[in-house]
């Protein structure tokens, strides 16, 4: 399972808003990310290290239900999809079905797009036409991130103030949320300090620190099984009530 959004995803929308606001000299080959072993640091005077520090809960989980029931078979490894009856299909999600084994996984597409057409499965099998669901849940959940900006160099109680300012304001929101796609959204940022750093020649560097705050929602999608019929059956049972 994988959540739609994905450490990767936020450190390129940080990357690149980061980029954007900082002098030209700082550029995108120098912003990095933290705690990459047998890599370097930049050779440029004024770069910035991210580091991800904590990911703290928001809210309770919020979980929507999302059916999804089609008409196909299987054949070896592929699905193939001739009527959608209702929802859609994509990779990562299991499917369910009469003589359909347990743990069936979509595991890509072959010439489908979520409707009608074929896609990969695992495990292989051999399966009869007839009806296919592929429910799911997707829990959500609300996450506050913690990232830690190290801002380097002659220039960085600078390049610092910039960040500290810009992420306190509604173009950092408005910019971050475009250049991720709506899944990333500055919350505050710390107020910049000063904490020297020894490089390997031991002499001291500046550096300044930037504590920012941001939120995500991920969403984890959990296979879910929906009843398409109920039978009721009454049962006749005699039964004496007090007056």
């Amino acid at each position: 399972m994988t959540p739609t959004v994905t450490q990767d995803s936020i450190w390129s929308a940080l990357r690149t808003f980061l980029a954007e606001i900082l002098p030209s000299n700082v550029g995108a080959a120098n912003i990095i990310q933290a705690q990459v072993n047998r890599v370097a640091q930049p050779r440029d005077d004024d770069f910035v290290v991210m580091t991800l520090l904590r990911r703290g809960r928001l809210a309770t989980n919020q979980d929507t239900l999302l059916d999804a029931v089609f008409l196909g078979s299987i054949a070896g490894d592929i699905l193939t999809i001739t009527e959608v009856v209702e929802g859609s299909l994509a990779a990562g999600q299991h499917v369910f079905g009469t003589g359909i084994e347990a743990g069936t996984l979509v595991t890509g597409t072959v010439g489908g797009t979520g409707g009608i057409g074929t896609y990969r499965v695992s495990p292989s099998q051999t399966v009869a036409s007839g009806t296919i669901s592929g429910g799911q849940v997707l829990a959500m959940q609300e996450t506050q991130i913690s990232v830690q900006i190290d801002v380097h160099g002659p220039n960085s109680a600078d390049n610092a103030q910039v960040i500290s300012t810009l992420m306190g304001d509604d173009y950092a929101s408005t910019r971050i949320s475009a250049i991720s796609g709506g899944v990333l959204s500055p919350l505050y940022a710390e107020d910049p300090r000063q904490m020297p750093f020894t490089n390997e020649q031991q002499q001291v560097e500046n550096r300044w620190i930037v504590g920012v705050e941001l939120q995500i929602n991920p969403a984890v999608s959990i296979p879910q099984e929906f009843a398409g019929v109920v039978e009721v059956q009454p049962l006749d049972v005699d039964a004496t009530y007090p007056v």
